[in-house]
């Protein structure tokens, strides 16, 4: 199933598509090209992960929403309270995806995990692919008064080439 999605934007970011179709990143992070030349991007990696109060999420038009509110909807569904152009609307979650890693600067200040630059550099070289596995890693954070403490991030495992999804 499709997890990476790759969102036109109009705020500065690493990620461009040249006229010439091929993608480039930026060496300094996040400034705004020429737009004669260069359209910038977004990159957006998904779960099928359960959606809850908080989350962000990428809907089946490719739109970025934060899930602000959750209750229980007909048979099995959850409804999901959304904002969408200053109002507040209920909207089905179906189709939605939970949005867990991203070069989105806006979501990266709420919460949601960066795409590491390991992974943005091969992306470059294999546009093509459109899946991508991803793992929960536990890491232990060190605190200096404190003790430790156990957090989890994702992790892109990156296709062999001969392995693309």
């Amino acid at each position: 199933m499709k997890n990476i999605h790759i969102v036109p934007t109009d705020k500065p970011s690493r990620l461009h598509l040249a006229y010439d179709k091929n993608y480039y990143l930026s060496v300094e992070p996040f400034i705004q090209l020429d737009t004669k030349n260069y359209k910038s991007f977004n990159i957006y990696i998904t779960s099928d992960e359960e959606i809850k109060e908080g989350d962000w999420i990428l809907n089946p038009t490719n739109e970025v929403q934060n899930c602000i509110g959750l209750e229980k909807g007909i048979g099995t569904d959850n409804i999901c309270w959304v904002k969408v152009k200053e109002t507040t609307t209920l909207q089905q979650i179906l189709n939605s995806q939970k949005i867990i890693l991203t070069t989105d600067q806006d979501l990266i200040k709420n919460g949601v995990q960066a795409i590491d630059d390991d992974f943005l550099e091969w992306f470059v070289k294999n546009p093509s692919c459109e899946e991508v596995k991803v793992e929960n890693e536990k890491y232990i954070l060190q605190h200096l008064f404190k003790a430790q403490e156990y957090k989890f991030r994702y992790k892109i495992i990156i296709p062999k080439e001969d392995n693309l999804v």
